[in-house]
């Protein structure tokens, strides 16, 4: 084992890219003078059973959140970009409109995401026509704040928003679980300084390649005891 006499090492900050999972909401509320999906709370992760809300109407718009807790990012990171995944049963049917929707009725539906206290520009826009008329995919990503500031401390608000803003006769427009946000953040990782290190080796210190299983590339400055 190699070792050397040091008095300090200066602490690294060293980026760490991550991910949250991707996870459901466990909360709803309707926003401003809008009225609520019927069922709402069938999106929310942890129910069971009918996983559709619904609605016939215009005007009908829900924020869900509360994907995340207070600690799936860390406090100080720095969020990259959210993602909004839109699932249902299949991976093509988080909305739209159901079978029993007649050949000439139409829902037209508006999608958002949530920073806890401001929402973005409206990312999915679509009249969906007739029955069997869905969308699933996937709406912003790694590097896509759609034009919002996210911050740690907001998490457990952070969410999505779901409107129905016209509709055409009575068209059976759908929501699905399974629709969720995922973040993406960059962390650091400090390493400590080490001092204090006793030892008569014979190798020179370019023959070193770790210090405590820091790499000595990526140690910016040493002081050794002369």
């Amino acid at each position: 084992m190699i070792t050397l006499t040091i008095r300090s090492i200066t602490c690294l900050n060293i980026p760490i890219m991550a991910e949250t999972l991707t996870l459901g909401p466990l909360s709803n509320f309707v926003p401003g003078r809008s009225s609520s999906w019927g069922q709402a709370i069938r999106l929310h992760r942890n129910q069971a059973g009918s996983s559709v809300a619904f609605t016939v109407s215009a005007n009908r718009r829900n924020t869900w959140y509360n994907c995340f807790d207070s600690s799936q990012i860390p406090e100080g990171a720095t969020i990259d970009g959210v993602e909004l995944v839109l699932t249902g049963s299949t991976s093509s049917n988080a909305i739209g409109t159901a079978g029993s929707t007649g050949a000439n009725e139409e829902a037209t539906y508006n999608i958002r995401l949530y920073n806890g206290t401001a929402y973005s520009n409206i990312l999915y826009t679509n009249t969906f026509v007739g029955g069997n008329d869905y969308y699933g995919g996937t709406l912003g990503g790694p590097n896509d704040l759609s034009g919002l500031s996210w911050a740690d401390g907001d998490q457990a608000d952070f969410g999505f928003d779901i409107e129905v803003s016209s509709v055409v006769g009575t068209p059976i427009a759908i929501a699905s679980r399974g629709c969720a946000l995922k973040v993406y953040y960059t962390d650091s990782q400090e390493i400590a300084p080490i001092s204090g290190i006793q030892s008569k080796s014979q190798r020179t210190p370019s023959q070193i390649q770790s210090i405590n299983g820091v790499s000595t590339a990526l140690i910016r400055s040493i002081n050794q005891r002369g």
